[in-house]
């Protein structure tokens, strides 16, 4: 399900919206950033995510999900501090680079 075609990628767009990432059927996702810093901040992080959400659902239960307000409160959504993961993965891309 590649975006091959400008309809597709309109239709990619469309359903992104103001969101940073969106899921793709059969291809995975699609992840946007202000910067290539955020963009890989959103790819990483939503992977990440995704994990332990897919854990917490097997365990049985409820996964009670933040809500926007309080989202927005610890810091998802607004960026803050993307420079310091990024320090990180770029020197661990660069030490498997030399190896």
């Amino acid at each position: 399900m590649l975006v091959r075609n400008k309809e597709l990628g309109a239709a990619l767009a469309k359903k992104l919206g103001n969101a940073t990432v969106v899921l793709m059927r059969g291809h995975g996702d699609a992840v946007v950033g202000q910067s290539v810093k955020h963009a890989v901040l959103h790819a990483i992080y939503a992977e990440f995510n995704a994990r332990i959400q897919s854990e917490a659902l097997k365990l049985g239960g409820t996964v009670t999900y933040l809500n926007e307000a309080e989202a927005t409160k610890i810091g998802a959504g607004n960026d803050a501090g993307v420079d310091r993961p990024w320090e990180l993965w770029k020197s661990q891309a660069l030490a498997r680079q030399r190896h």
